[in-house]
């Protein structure tokens, strides 16, 4: 088996080709065709789901509602008002959402006064700035006051982590072929530029009856995907924006890119509030619209039944005492609800939310004492090579993949992997095993995460944001944001004996934080401090310059663009505390 088979059969996503390297043998042909045959059919099911949304184009949905679909991962919806337009979502790329708003244009050339953020996630989000014609009168950007919480996290939580991951999720670096909810995700790619806006007007609450553009409309807060998650009621023409709360796939009650958990119930109570409005015309932000209000009723009353089908089922299992695992395999949807095109698993998947809704009441701990104070993977790889022996457990790994069992062959490659990195045979059982599964998905996610896993394995693929993306989320986001950034970032392996206070004196606007290193760990305050060691005075351009690394501090210093009280030195002692990558990716 030769990398250059797995990078090509990755790269074409085509299951005929990467077995076609070893159909030679003859006693092992008709299994290859088998695994073929299943690999192409899901492969089938996904270019037939596709064309939902791999197509430009402007959906007219009423006289004054449009959606812009099959330009990125998300849609873009303009509402037309007597005194201008709102543009609800903007996707996550400036490209794309420009090349929309020259669509709108082709349409209306009524001024744009209001942007919606149905939720914080950068494909409903990254695209703003294209839809701004004059940076001296920007459109006010409405998002739910949760929305904070949602976006601190794009700087203090595992940022880095969740970039990789959805990297892998959504197949960036795979041929395009779908996104399981949109055409593709335009970002991670060389080249790709992001137009994030800060919000500056927000929702409090439940609801609230505003007229934007001369249009009335309601704006109710439908918590579903996001915590933060909004939804636009025009009720002249009974339309609903539903945001991510409703797409034509199986929701993603659980995310494999990471992210905190989903709760269920609240995503039923969001769906309750839908069906009550009876709405003729449901606008989601990924996938078509859809027309009626019988088909519509129908449809969200489905789709709620099924989440809760999942959540009830899974909390009943729990009880009956079983392993996360087990109840993953159990829960199954009722036939009734697998009928329907919009719970078909090409996004989320029933087995990934059951086991989702165990950690959401019952924590890591599954129950049994044996994981309780598991070994490691690598401790519990070592043991198992010395136990069997590398040779054994290889030959039984190749066993397994020709036999077609792909997941025992991957992890018994894995333990070989652990034990010994550099191990060919071991390497390349992996990678036939991620491509075997992946093939072999209907959920996008998984087999996009299975894919890029083997593309990993098979090259020197990694992952990183551009210097332009991170440049343009610090400039763009509050200073504390940023500043609070670097309690993460802290490193206790060489600094956990420091007590030391750095106070920051911002202008330009004007601002006070400090950064305290004590115990161990580094406590940031957004406020001025009553006893500092060292003080760093700047402006807030400077300073973002500094941290993003493109201004050199101690040339800062000399040219009196920084001012320095405790000592340079001490100022470079602290600031070596800290990672130095600093990175910031939402």
């Amino acid at each position: 088996m030769n990398t250059l088979g797995y990078i090509v059969g990755i790269a074409l996503i085509s299951v005929a080709i990467y077995y076609g390297i070893n159909a030679w043998k003859s006693r092992e042909r008709e299994a290859y065709k088998n695994k073929i045959r299943r690999g192409l059919e899901t492969l089938d099911e996904i270019k037939e789901h596709a064309k939902e949304f791999n197509q430009k184009s402007i959906v007219k949905v009423t006289d004054n509602i449009y959606m812009a679909i099959g330009y990125a991962l998300a849609n873009s919806i303009m509402i037309i008002g007597p005194d201008g337009i709102i543009i609800v979502d903007v996707t996550e790329s400036y490209d794309s959402a420009k090349e929309i708003f020259a669509e709108f244009r082709k349409i209306t050339n009524k001024p744009v006064t209001d942007i919606i953020y149905t939720h914080n996630h950068a494909d409903h989000t990254y695209g703003a700035k294209a839809f701004v014609e004059d940076e001296n009168n920007r459109p006010n950007i409405w998002a739910h006051r949760s929305i904070l919480k949602a976006l601190a996290l794009n700087f203090n939580g595992p940022n880095v982590a969740h970039y990789v991951r959805a990297m892998r999720q959504f197949g960036v670096f795979l041929p395009e072929l779908s996104a399981g909810i949109g055409f593709k995700l335009n970002i991670g790619k060389e080249g790709m530029t992001t137009g994030f806006l800060y919000p500056n007007k927000f929702i409090d609450g439940e609801e609230l009856d505003i007229s934007l553009a001369g249009i009335p409309i309601k704006i109710l807060h439908i918590p579903g995907e996001t915590d933060d998650q909004i939804g636009v009621w025009v009720p002249k023409q009974k339309a609903f924006l539903c945001a991510d709360d409703l797409y034509k796939a199986f929701p993603n009650l659980y995310a494999i890119r990471g992210t905190k958990s989903r709760e269920l119930m609240q995503w039923v109570n969001s769906l309750d509030k839908m069906i009550e409005l009876e709405p003729e015309k449901l606008v989601p932000s990924h996938t078509r619209p859809v027309i009626g209000r019988e088909e519509i009723m129908k449809l969200l009353i489905e789709y709620r039944d099924a989440i809760q089908y999942v959540h009830d089922q899974s909390v009943r299992l729990i009880n009956y005492g079983y392993h996360p695992d087990e109840i993953g395999n159990i829960v199954q949807l009722p036939k009734q609800l697998l009928a329907n095109p919009f719970l078909k698993e090409f996004y989320g998947t029933v087995k990934w939310s059951a086991k989702s809704v165990f950690i959401d009441y019952e924590g890591w701990f599954s129950g049994d004492p044996v994981d309780l104070d598991p070994l490691t993977r690598s401790e519990k790889a070592e043991r198992m090579v010395k136990l069997i022996g590398t040779e054994k457990i290889v030959k039984s790994a190749k066993d397994a993949l020709n036999s077609g069992d792909f997941q025992w062959a991957l992890e018994l490659s894995a333990y070989v992997l652990r034990a010994d990195p550099g191990h060919r045979d071991a390497k390349d059982i992996k990678i036939e095993s991620l491509t075997a599964l992946g093939s072999r998905q209907t959920s996008v996610n998984g087999r996009n995460y299975y894919l890029t896993s083997a593309l990993e394995e098979a090259t020197d693929l990694k992952f990183k944001a551009s210097k332009e993306t991170k440049e343009a989320l610090v400039r763009e986001f509050p200073i504390d944001y940023v500043i609070s950034a670097f309690s993460v970032l802290f490193k206790p392996e060489d600094c956990s004996d420091k007590n030391e206070t750095l106070y920051i004196e911002l202008d330009e606007p004007p601002s006070h934080h400090f950064i305290q290193f004590r115990n161990g760990v580094a406590i940031v305050k957004n406020k001025a401090p009553k006893q500092w060691d060292i003080k760093l005075k700047t402006s807030e351009t400077v300073w973002k310059d500094v941290i993003l690394q493109n201004r050199n501090t101690l040339a800062a210093i000399a040219t009196g663009e920084i001012l320095i009280e405790g000592g340079t030195l001490a100022l470079n002692s602290f600031m070596g505390c800290f990672d130095k990558d600093i990175t910031f990716v939402a």
